[in-house]
């Protein structure tokens, strides 16, 4: 198996994950006014980072402490209820593993490999923090950028900011190119570069779907202004065939 179908794999693996972004059934912001909902039990309201519930599960009162920009996964009937702290807010994802979503998945779309969409990239060192938009507004997201990645695509030069990693031989990239909202999601993908002695590679070919292309119920980055391609990227991930709304999966 070659690092493309490794990846591919692995891909499939995460969406299939029964309690991963496709078993999401909703997307609830709490305040500090109880409310209830219809894919879940209990009476639920949250005061700044703590959420309290009462019945949840067949429980009395509980509560749970949810660090700013974190996740609380609390076990529930056939799946788990995903606290999570997002733009200083609380949501509540309720993740079923019986959700029509999961049943529906039958593998992503991608194109066929194409070896001109991997490229030898240089970093142009400019160190600085950068704002990055999401899906459902302002969440006061930002991330440490060491630079952009400049490369050449059909003769034409280009260049991405690029976002720091854990291990440093890694850059992670936001990026939407001349194909969003044509053959690949709208609002965006990612994709890796890895160093490669004094240059970096970046495979387009491994472009990844971020849960919003599948879901309406995430919170998915934007790519940031300066990572908007004139060229077509037509490699990797494509536009999923179906995703989830408040009024059902709908086809794409």
């Amino acid at each position: 198996m070659n690092e493309f179908e490794q990846w591919l794999a692995s891909r499939n693996a995460a969406w299939r994950n029964p309690t991963g972004f496709l078993s999401v059934t909703s997307m609830n912001w709490l305040d500090e006014n109880p409310q209830t909902f219809e894919d879940f039990s209990g009476s639920w309201h949250a005061i700044d980072h703590e959420v309290f519930s009462f019945g949840f599960e067949g429980a009395a009162g509980q509560s749970w402490v949810v660090e700013h920009g974190s996740e609380v996964m609390v076990p529930m009937a056939d799946g788990v209820l995903e606290l999570a702290s997002r733009g200083g807010r609380i949501i509540l994802r309720p993740r079923n593993s019986k959700s029509p979503a999961l049943g529906r998945f039958d593998g992503v779309k991608v194109f066929d490999y194409n070896p001109k969409f991997r490229v030898d990239a240089r970093l142009e060192a400019d160190e600085r923090n950068v704002g990055v938009s999401s899906v459902a507004g302002e969440l006061g997201n930002n991330y440490d950028s060491p630079g952009r990645l400049v490369f050449e695509l059909d003769g034409q030069e280009h260049a991405l900011i690029a976002f720091n990693r854990p291990d440093p031989d890694v850059l992670w990239v936001i990026f939407k190119d001349a194909s969003g909202g044509k053959t690949t999601y709208g609002t965006g993908r990612s994709v890796s570069a890895k160093r490669d002695g004094d240059h970096w590679v970046i495979d387009f070919n491994m472009s990844a779907n971020f849960p919003c292309a599948y879901t309406d119920f995430a919170t998915c980055p934007l790519a940031p202004s300066e990572n908007k391609l004139g060229a077509a990227i037509e490699a990797g991930e494509q536009t999923p065939s179906f995703k989830i709304t408040s009024d059902g999966i709908k086809e794409q």
